[in-house]
């Protein structure tokens, strides 16, 4: 029967867009060889096999080197003495490999050898996987898989504890971890992501470089999979990580090589190219929710890793988590729309449907919350930092469209004052700002409010404070524009980076995540640094947008600020922003994955997700103001469920 398949399939050798396991080429035409020496009766073609054994010998001499995976297929002329001496793991195998250790055995007999053999047959009876033991890989892959499915809060302690057991094995410098470079990156992105202390230099030299990687690496681990992995972890580095630095070279030459295999179509696993297009489009600003989507579209439970031979792991491509995730994700789309009809009545009680905005503020405010705050028990903090985007935005257009001067500072001095409208028996100066006024007032009391009962304190001043700043912020960019001399960029930016509302934002939704916060935690450095750092990103990514419009409409924005009178060119200035910006994002992530400081990680995580709303916002448009690709995602985000 097995020899029926392969004469029926012998096509498959010579078709180039075949799937092949890894060191087929190798492996299969030494088998074939071993066949025809014990003259068993071959039901392929002679040609076909001198064709096969050609492109063998080619393939051996064209690698050189790292065989040592797929050493069964090279026989006799392979030194197994020498893999012995410099690959043998301590379990007595070479790369955890049944089959390379069993051929190593018969060719030069080891003890130990024998003895991984041995427990392999014992765990599995009459059948062997390509792999064994690969424990840690599958146990951080399930880890990753359930994190990207949107699931993982389901399975808090048992991901920590696996993360926990990681960590001490990373510290014991693991075989089963350093060995496998796939292994050691997802390892170091989730362990750092966490919280934990470890060193991009233990991803060892072999990953500097494309051309050191693929000549030093086995064949095991020189696919796009190990690749992309590497790509991933660089995305995680700290400001002291340049260009220079581990992390900075494997994210160079990462890329590079990522967008030349797209570029050439040379990934044949159509799944593993999409997910590839998808890091490199925008990585950074991949909101949670949006990717749980993407990922659960993806996810395919039939999905087989090619090694040596196609291997599903039942933990990783698992069925159970494939309807919990499908239902996970339904139950959250019927609350996020629930939640949409409540902030539509609210929106029209306040009467600011009758703003003269020209963007759709309420329908994007609510995408953005439920993208990054999906948790079905985080409804206020939803509410929150929805209502605080929409309110944001009115006030901002005020400033920026069809307010004047006078209206602007008086918006700003009933904010100051904060009196009740029922009882001002003075008249506003425009029906807008009456309408916003009244809006701000009804909603920071309601949210103050509820945040008072959560967090055990009166919260009140501490919020209105916040819209007195932002709000001072406005003028002051509205009178910077109309001034003759223009400020510096430091000066711009002192004030511009409270304008983009990110702070607000974040302060807002943090007293709604079921955590008591002490008053100190809102004056601490810690919280300015956090707040000063997703909002640089923000401003800046918002500026390197829209400067060009922001050009005609002679208003404030970094880029044109360094080009006026040529100072330097629009090139240089938009290099010198990009380098802040990635500076900046870095030192976030910095703050939020270290452990020590007096904010909860759960409160620094907010300003991490809102760093990726500026990244999702400002990619390669301005999709606040003319959404284009979000058009699709609050579709498939709050109205489209699985099925």
């Amino acid at each position: 029967m097995c020899l029926e398949f392969i004469g029926s399939n012998d096509w498959a050798v010579s078709d180039n867009d075949q799937v092949s396991p890894i060191g087929f080429d190798i492996i299969f035409p030494m088998m074939i060889n071993y066949a025809s020496e014990l003259d068993l009766a071959l039901p392929i073609k002679a040609g076909l096999v001198d064709l096969m054994l050609r492109n063998r010998d080619s393939d051996i001499k064209r690698r050189n080197q790292n065989l040592d995976y797929v050493a069964e297929g090279i026989g006799e002329s392979f030194d197994w003495n020498k893999a012995f001496s410099t690959q043998q793991r301590s379990n007595g195998s070479l790369f955890n490999s049944p089959a390379t250790t069993a051929a190593a055995l018969i060719h030069c007999h080891n003890d130990k050898c024998l003895e991984y053999l041995h427990m392999v047959l014992k765990e599995f009876k009459t059948w062997v996987p390509a792999i064994y033991p690969m424990d840690i890989y599958t146990r951080l892959r399930m880890v990753d898989i359930l994190e990207s499915l949107g699931v993982d809060h389901y399975f808090r302690y048992e991901l920590n504890n696996i993360l926990e057991e990681t960590y001490r094995l990373w510290k014991e410098k693991d075989e089963e971890i350093l060995e496998d470079i796939t292994c050691r990156a997802i390892a170091f992105r989730l362990l750092r992501i966490k919280g934990y202390e470890v060193s991009p230099d233990e991803l060892g030299e072999s990953v500097f470089d494309q051309e050191q990687f693929f000549e030093t690496v086995s064949m095991q681990m020189n696919g796009v999979n190990a690749v992309l992995e590497l790509y991933r972890a660089s995305q995680f580095r700290f400001p002291e990580e340049d260009e220079g630095t581990t992390l900075g070279k494997i994210n160079v030459w990462t890329s590079t090589f990522l967008k030349q295999q797209l570029l050439e179509q040379t990934i044949v696993d159509k799944q593993l190219q999409k997910q590839v297009e998808y890091d490199l489009k925008n990585f950074h600003g991949t909101l949670d929710r949006v990717g749980n989507r993407q990922a659960l579209e993806l996810y395919d439970i039939d999905r087989c890793e090619i090694l040596k031979t196609a291997y599903r792991c039942p933990s990783i491509n698992n069925e159970d988590f494939l309807q919990l995730s499908r239902k996970n994700f339904n139950v959250c789309q019927a609350q996020h729309q629930k939640e949409l009809q409540q902030l539509e009545r609210w929106y029209a009680e306040c009467r600011l449907d009758s703003l003269k905005l020209g963007r759709d503020v309420l329908r994007v405010s609510h995408f953005l919350t439920c993208a990054i705050l999906p948790d079905t028990n985080l409804s206020d903090a939803r509410m929150s930092y929805a209502k605080t985007i929409t309110l944001v935005t009115c006030v901002d257009d005020l400033f920026d469209h069809y307010g004047s001067r006078a209206e602007s500072l008086e918006i700003l001095e009933l904010i100051k004052g904060w009196n009740d409208p029922s009882e001002m028996s003075s008249t506003y100066g425009s029906q807008e700002v009456e309408i916003i006024f009244k809006a701000l007032y009804s909603t920071v009391n309601e949210l103050a409010a509820k945040a008072s009962i959560e967090q055990g304190r009166c919260v009140k001043k501490n919020l209105i404070n916040l819209w007195v700043e932002i709000v001072t912020s406005f003028m002051r960019e509205m009178d910077s524009s109309s001034d003759e001399t223009a400020p510096t960029l430091d000066e711009y930016l002192s004030f511009a980076w409270v304008s983009i509302g990110c702070r607000i934002c974040s302060l807002t939704s943090i007293h709604f995540l079921g955590i008591k916060l002490s008053e100190d935690i809102f004056t601490s450095p810690e919280c300015t640094n956090l707040c000063q750092h997703v909002s640089l990103v923000a401003r800046l990514r918002n500026d390197l947008q829209t400067f060009k419009r922001e050009q005609d409409e002679k208003k404030l924005n970094s880029v044109n600020l360094q080009t006026a009178h040529g100072a330097v060119s629009e090139e240089e200035a938009i290099s010198n922003l990009t380098q802040m910006v990635e500076y900046n994002r870095q030192k976030l992530l910095q703050l939020v994955f270290q452990t020590q400081g007096i904010i909860p990680r759960e409160c620094k995580d907010v300003f991490w997700k809102t760093c990726k709303i500026s990244y999702y916002l400002y990619s390669e448009s301005d999709e606040f103001t003319s959404p284009q690709q979000m058009k699709e995602d609050i579709k498939s985000l709050i109205y489209q469920p699985l099925i």
